[in-house]
């Protein structure tokens, strides 16, 4: 089969000359004669001969000439990236010690690989979280009230000054579609979370069994993951040499089950973090005291358990019955000032033990791949794709040799001296010979020709050692790490979070697409449009629509000078009426943007400010139409018109660009009779009987004001034949307010939440005035 030679432009010479005619009525209308007489034609005819011959000649240029071309502009391809994130390893029948497992231990997701990042202790507990949520307001928290007065009417204490609570465990998201988060300052009435370090169900029945588990794990190092809030969709870039922020760190007592007084004791503990647990996934290595240092308090009263200082009551007794010990994690304010503290909130999506971090990368150990013969060009594949090149360790003949980009410019097998060289000069120093190339998709690997780089010896063995990994396939979702080959039985890794970072990198025909763009903003983000070209490129992200505001600040307005904001909304096709950006799509962001923009500029990323919007609409149908079908049609077209990514008024880009729709406009609002409009459009459609909007309030109005950072989302539709539905009691008290409501909550979190999490900071712990007591059940 002949050998296709692929083209980068196919166009020959009556196709650009025609397509140069075409274009003298827009650019010159007073060029009127297009006759082959005409001198301007006749330079057009020429010119389409010598882009004829170019482009006959670039179709020629084989791919690695494109890529050299590309890297003397400065335009290397963007490597693949592997994919990140946590694993928890839980002991869940394996023998009653404490094992260490090394770095690097291999964990798979069906055929995808990942690594371990960091040594572990995995200890021979059960690890659960626990916070106390506050009632909600209304005849429970007055019930638990009277029930508490009558049983401590005897007291001196006020039933008023008491935060009643109900424990609630804090579980690991289920799915990727549905994480949720829980904040130390909003969502507990104590401000704290309870980490209760359990019994395996498999040792209770064992003689002696919480001290034998006291000494497994005493003086052992536990190490807890933090995730942070995966919904968080605002980040802020500031201007470099800005002095950096105080941030408070998170503390953590383990329970003595000792009293001092009256009061519980706690002991500190020493606590090793590797990144800042409120803002990216973090791990901390907590060491443990020696066995007689940590316990539980058993034996107390029904009535005081959970009270106050004391660990949280837990309702089921068999679980009860395991507490080993309780580990108390709180901010701590004292480093960063204390009242530094304000505005920040610790909100986390999973919190659990035995963590390690995990990437997308499978070492393969040294072994023989090849053996030497001499001829030039040499070539030879490894086994597993697709190869990181950066990872690629060869010797040949037992001797190490590199890995470059490009053979044509290592230097010869033998020395040959330069002719142009006086005599008796010396030569200049020659580099190393022994290089090969790595193609990443295929594997292979190639030698030199001798000329340029060095041929391997015939005979010599060629020992290969590397890692292969990385792109799209190592986003996997929740629990999707299952299995582990190297761990001991009764071991279990599961991932409790969705991992992130995985993209295939860029291929020649995408980077050569990019260097229009690169030629002109350097690949610095300077203007406006500038923005607009770099923060698409962003690896491992789907952005959806982006809007740059210069000037700009979210929280004070226009103008505000050296401050951009960029509005970034992405595809996420599981919420397609209002999308926003999670915590690790706006670090993508940040890691790609931080060295292209200038350090003088203070850079928000937000994501929008969905405002709830819902609709009833009564129509009449065109007789003999399929009623059904127009219907959805007219759904179709209102959830298409309100859509953050292609709805609202069709726009022209350029003066040259067809209008299309691009999103709702910001700063424009929502009226009644535009919405009357598109349905009066829709084919089927007879009359229109109505349009009614009505807010999240329940009001109904004729305009929905949209400013700043805000887009309408449809939160309720209901489309029928006649008159329009009254959406007002499903908006207020039906279903699907809490549907609204979350949507709301994800987005607006990020502002309301800050100023309530200093507030949260500042009271919590040891100088909260109000005292936790947990719900009396109705029964025992």
């Amino acid at each position: 089969m002949p050998l296709i030679v692929p083209k980068i432009d196919d166009r020959d010479y009556s196709r650009i000359l025609s397509e140069a005619l075409a274009r003298i009525p827009v650019h010159t209308p007073e060029w009127t004669n297009f006759n082959d007489a005409d001198p301007g034609v006749t330079l057009l005819q020429l010119f389409a001969f010598m882009t004829d011959s170019l482009l006959y000649r670039a179709n020629l240029i084989p791919e690695r000439n494109r890529l050299k071309f590309l890297d003397l502009l400065g335009i290397p391809l963007r490597p693949a990236a592997a994919a990140v994130g946590v694993v928890s390893i839980d002991n869940e029948r394996g023998p009653l010690e404490t094992v260490t497992l090394p770095a690097e231990l291999q964990l798979f997701a069906g055929p995808v690989g990942f690594v371990t990042g960091n040594a572990l202790d995995v200890l021979p507990v059960e690890g659960r979280v626990f916070y106390r949520a506050p009632l909600p307001a209304g005849s429970s928290e007055d019930t638990a009230q009277r029930m508490y007065e009558q049983l401590y009417g005897d007291t001196d204490e006020d039933a008023s000054s008491l935060d009643f609570y109900r424990t609630t465990p804090f579980e690991a998201p289920q799915n990727g579609a549905r994480i949720g988060a829980v904040s130390l300052t909003q969502d507990a009435v104590d401000n704290t979370l309870w980490m209760a370090l359990l019994v395996r169900p498999a040792d209770v029945k064992l003689e002696n069994a919480r001290d034998r588990v006291r000494k497994a794990i005493a003086g052992k190092t536990l190490t807890l993951g933090f995730v942070p809030a995966w919904d968080g969709s605002q980040r802020v870039m500031r201007p470099g040499g800005a002095p950096p922020r105080r941030l408070p760190t998170l503390a953590f007592d383990i329970s003595t089950g000792e009293f001092s007084g009256d009061t519980p004791r706690y002991a500190r503990l020493d606590a090793a973090a590797d990144d800042d647990a409120l803002e990216n996934l973090t791990l901390v290595q907590l060491t443990l005291p020696e066995a007689g240092g940590f316990g539980a308090w058993n034996d107390l009263d029904p009535m005081e358990e959970g009270v106050g200082e004391l660990p949280p009551a837990l309702d089921d007794e068999k679980v009860a019955d395991r507490v080993l010990c309780w580990i108390r994690i709180r901010l701590d304010a004292s480093d960063a000032g204390g009242t530094a503290s304000k505005g920040w909130e610790a909100r986390f999506s999973w919190v659990g033990a035995n963590a390690a971090r995990v990437s997308q990368r499978v070492p393969v150990a040294p072994l023989r791949v090849g053996t030497g013969t001499g001829e030039p060009h040499q070539s030879l594949v490894l086994p597993n794709t697709p190869v990181i090149p950066g990872s690629v360790q060869l010797a040949v003949g037992g001797e190490a040799w590199t890995r470059v980009d490009d053979l044509l410019s290592a230097p010869p097998e033998v020395p040959v001296r330069d002719p142009s060289l006086p005599p008796g000069a010396p030569a200049p120093a020659a580099g190393d010979p022994r290089v090969f190339a790595v193609d990443r998709e295929s594997g292979q690997v190639t030698f030199g020709s001798g000329y340029a780089g060095m041929r391997p010896p015939p005979g010599a063995a060629i020992v290969a050692a590397y890692a292969h990994g990385g792109g799209r396939a190592g986003n996997v979702g929740v629990g999707g790490i299952r299995t582990a080959p190297r761990l001991p039985a009764g071991f279990r890794p599961f991932n409790p979070v969705p991992t992130w970072g995985g993209d295939d990198g860029e291929s020649v025909a995408e980077a050569e697409r990019r260097i229009p763009l690169h030629l002109k903003h350097q690949d610095r983000a300077v203007s406006a449009e500038d923005f607009r070209e770099i923060v698409p490129q962003t690896p491992g992200i789907s952005l959806g629509r982006m809007e740059v505001l210069p000037s700009y600040h979210p929280s004070i307005g226009s103008p505000a000078p050296g401050v951009v904001t960029l509005l970034l909304i992405p595809n996420d096709p599981l919420r397609p009426e209002g999308p926003v950006p999670d915590r690790l799509f706006l670090q993508a962001v940040c890691r790609y943007l931080e060295p292209r923009r200038l350090v003088t500029t203070e850079v928000h990323l937000r994501g929008p400010e969905y405002v709830p919007v819902s609709l009833a609409v009564g129509f009449d149908a065109i007789a003999g139409s399929d009623i059904a079908a127009v219907r959805e049609e007219v759904k179709a077209a209102l959830r298409r018109f309100l859509s953050p990514l292609q709805g609202g008024h069709p726009v022209r880009a350029t003066a040259y660009d067809e209008p299309t729709a691009r999103g709702w406009l910001l700063d424009t609002a929502v009226e009644d009779r535009e919405l009357w409009a598109q349905v009066a459009r829709v084919p089927g459609v007879s009359s229109v009987r109505g349009v009614r909007m009505w807010n999240a309030a329940g009001a109904e109005i004729r305009t929905l004001g949209i400013s700043g950072l805000q887009l309408p989302r449809l939160d309720h539709l209901s489309v029928r034949t006649g008159d329009p539905e009254d959406l007002k009691d499903a908006i207020t008290g039906g279903p699907g307010t809490g549907a609204g409501g979350t949507g709301t909550g994800g987005t607006g979190t990020g502002g309301t939440g800050t100023g309530t999490g200093g507030t949260g900071t500042g009271t919590g712990g040891a100088a909260r005035k109000r005292r936790p007591v947990p719900v009396i059940p109705r029964s025992c």
